[in-house]
C-alpha cells in the first residue's frame, strides 16, 4: 500500500509583536518664583504718652511737663508724615464756655511748645473738651482733669 499523505504543516500566523510604546519626553516642570513681595515698611510703633498737667485756671506749660512735650516733638520728628491731636481738657470749675477756651488756650501753648521744638504745625492738631470729658470725678489738686492729652491719628 502506498504510504499515507503527510499532512500539509498547519501555517498558524503568529500575531505580531504589538509596536513598542512611544515614549514622548516630558519636560520637567518649570518653578517660577513668586514675584518678590514688596518691601514692608517697618511697623510704626505709636507711643502712649503720658498726658501732661496744668494748674488751676492757668495755660502756662508747668516745668514737670516739659519732658514729656521734648518726647512728644522728638517723635514727632522721627515720624513726620504722623499727625498728633492735642486733646485740652479742664476741670468742672466754671461754666462750659469758659472751660472750653481755657482748654483751647492749654492746647495752643502745648502746640506753640512743639512748634519751637521743630513740630511742622500742619502735623498738630487741637481741641478743647473743656470739662465735658472728665478723667476723674473732683476738682482737687488729684483731679487730673486739667490736662492735654494725646492722641496720634
Amino acid at each position: 500500500p502506498k504510504p499515507a499523505p503527510v499532512p500539509a504543516p498547519v501555517v498558524v500566523p503568529v500575531p505580531a509583536p504589538p509596536p513598542a510604546p512611544v515614549v514622548v519626553p516630558v519636560p520637567a516642570p518649570v518653578v517660577v518664583p513668586p514675584p518678590p513681595l514688596a518691601p514692608v515698611p517697618a511697623p510704626v510703633i505709636i507711643p502712649n504718652f503720658s498726658d501732661i498737667n496744668f494748674d488751676f485756671d492757668k495755660s502756662l506749660i508747668r516745668k514737670d511737663a516739659v519732658p514729656q512735650l521734648e518726647n512728644v516733638a522728638d517723635w514727632m520728628k522721627a515720624n513726620p508724615t504722623k499727625t498728633i491731636v492735642l486733646e485740652a481738657h479742664a476741670d468742672e470749675k466754671g461754666a462750659s464756655p469758659y472751660n472750653i477756651a481755657l482748654g483751647q488756650r492749654r492746647a495752643d501753648a502745648a502746640k506753640e511748645h512743639l512748634v519751637k521744638q521743630g513740630v511742622d504745625p500742619t502735623h498738630v492738631k487741637t481741641v478743647s473738651y473743656g470739662k465735658e470729658k472728665p478723667l476723674v470725678a473732683g476738682s482737687n489738686e488729684q483731679a487730673k482733669n486739667r490736662r492735654i492729652h494725646f492722641v496720634v491719628e
